[in-house]
């Protein structure tokens, strides 16, 4: 978790001390040993809004907020490894341009990325199964051929022994 936070007012960014709301719901998480996000709901009183899909099933950003009547709207920004920043807007104003000038960006760049690795996975699987067929030699995550994979393994290893027998002629020929 950070130490300090991101105010964002009237089209500029501050860095302020984390509010008294934030401590509780660390304090909550910590020790009731409930998820982040729970914690936030709680403290906030108010449910969280997901604007992006889940970044398990990918490697993009998820973005989330917490509209609170009492505290501003929060953002949260992750990625598969954790936190990224977190915003607090305290004017309900402010939303429409915030939204519209930095988070819409980052969710179609999230969401662009997302869709070619998923793109490119498909074209791996497709090239794999247009090679050898169906089967289990197709590796799940990454589409690759296990076959393709063990023949450029088998031809770098042939190139190494190739080099170490050239380096071993020029020796011996010195």
């Amino acid at each position: 978790m950070f130490d300090r936070m991101r105010l964002y007012d009237a089209g500029r960014f501050h860095d302020t001390e984390l509010p008294d709301w934030y401590r509780e719901a660390q304090r909550l998480s910590q020790a009731e040993r409930i998820d982040w996000h729970c914690a936030l709901e709680r403290v906030l009183d108010c449910e969280y809004t997901l604007l992006t899909e889940d970044c398990t099933a990918s490697a993009g950003l998820e973005i989330r907020f917490w509209p609170s009547e009492m505290n501003g709207i929060l953002v949260l920004i992750e990625d598969p490894l954790g936190l990224v920043e977190q915003v607090v807007i305290l004017n309900p104003t402010d939303w429409l341009p915030f939204l519209s000038k930095y988070l819409a960006p980052l969710i179609a760049t999230s969401t662009q990325s997302a869709v070619l690795q998923m793109q490119s996975k498909i074209a791996n699987t497709l090239i794999a199964w247009a090679r050898h067929g169906e089967g289990s030699h197709v590796d799940r995550e990454t589409g690759l051929s296990r076959i393709d994979l063990d023949n450029d393994r088998n031809r770098r290893r042939a190139e190494q022994v190739r080099q170490a027998m050239a380096k071993g002629g020029k020796g011996s020929a010195a």
